[in-house]
């Protein structure tokens, strides 16, 4: 079944195609294509991706990219939308994330409230006129949409943007200068190698370069393939954003393990190994647009920042935020020794508590060589 109601230009064969190169799969885009010609047009216009997703047997993460990727190339167009936490009221819509503010007013409850991008504000996309063009008394069905809402759930806009691919839409998807958005919770790591500047003076520039930079991919890897994404270098360090506490740990051990491999397969032993160092901490931030690109600030940005300062080298130093579900503080303990710190950070209340995690691979000898 072809995709397009009529013909099909040269110019939409090739947008179509443009998906392959962006590695998606045939098969995944001939499903694309025929649920798009045989859906309602109420799945099309302001649709949620979940039910896109389960239409075209991809996951969450899967289907978000492969919107991104259409957006790319004018097939799909999101909106980011508010919707009231008392009465699920839609109040706000816009196709670019720098229309949404964060206070707004609903009329049907009568109240105020703050739209955080974990919560309130959602993501929802459509097709456009390149692929199919929709009736304007058709398109928008609420009783169907309110169905599709409460069987699926609704997709966080903070779901979108922290996938690494979103990075792409920069130049269209930031937020006005002094304009910021709030996230409830999020989880925030901050990295750095433990004596890099020794690593270039004692061998050649080119070849340190070489290793710090695969350093650099492998926790760009970790956190992507655990729900996250890496927001900036600083240096020799990494800055990286996942909306769940657990997936950060899982993501944090399986890039010390990358780096163990790194540094067996370059030979790396004793002082010249490759030695990350990392902070964890949980909890509400700002998001900002800075040097064109979305960025995170906050006290919660500042403590993960700190934390990864009293790391020793090949641990990770997590507040308490990160452990304080039964379960992450399970799994912690499966990723390694869990020791309380006894330290303190200046500008934190006296009680404010922390531990180091030495994952199974540490050995004491490498945590203090």
């Amino acid at each position: 079944m072809n995709l397009f109601k009529r013909p099909a230009t040269g110019q939409e064969l090739k947008a179509i195609d443009s998906l392959k190169q962006r590695g998606f799969s045939s098969p995944v885009i001939n499903v694309l294509n025929n649920f798009i010609a045989r859906a309602a047009e109420r799945e099309l216009y302001q649709a949620n991706p979940r039910h896109w997703a389960e239409q075209i047997g991809l996951d969450e993460r899967t289907m978000l990219a492969l919107i991104v990727a259409g957006v790319q190339e004018g097939l799909f167009e999101l909106a980011w939308q508010t919707v009231c936490p008392i009465c699920k009221l839609y109040n706000r819509t816009s196709t670019s994330l720098g229309g949404i503010i964060q206070m707004h007013y609903c009329e049907k409850c009568n109240h105020d409230f703050e739209a955080y991008l974990d919560e309130e504000i959602i993501l929802t996309v459509s097709v456009t006129e390149a692929l199919r063009r929709l009736s304007p008394t058709k398109r928008l069905d609420p009783v169907f949409r309110d169905w599709v809402d409460v069987h699926y759930g609704q997709v966080p806009a903070l779901a979108l943007i922290l996938l690494p691919a979103f990075q792409e839409l920069s130049d269209q998807q930031t937020l006005p200068e002094g304009q910021s958005l709030g996230v409830k919770r999020l989880t925030v790591f901050f990295s750095s190698l433990r004596g890099s500047t020794a690593l270039y003076h004692k061998h050649s520039d080119v070849l340190a370069y070489r290793w710090v930079s695969e350093h650099s991919k492998i926790l760009f890897d970790a956190a992507a393939r655990h729900n996250g994404t890496v927001v900036k270098t600083i240096g020799d360090g990494v800055m990286g954003v996942f909306p769940d506490p657990a997936n950060a740990l899982r993501a944090v051990a399986d890039a010390l393990a990358g780096l163990a491999r790194l540094n067996t397969q370059a030979g790396l032993t004793g002082d010249d190994a490759l030695t990350l160092k990392v902070g964890l901490h949980a909890g509400p931030c700002l998001v900002v647009t800075l040097n064109e690109r979305l960025d995170y600030f906050g006290e919660t940005v500042n403590v993960a920042a700190r934390l990864s300062e009293l790391a020793q080298g090949n641990d990770v130093v997590i507040s308490q935020a990160i452990l304080n579900d039964a379960v992450r503080g399970a799994l912690a303990k499966t990723l390694g020794e869990l020791q309380p710190l006894a330290a303190k950070l200046p500008g934190l209340p006296e009680d404010f508590e922390f531990h180091r995690l030495i994952p199974a691979a540490a050995t004491e000898e490498s945590l203090h060589s």
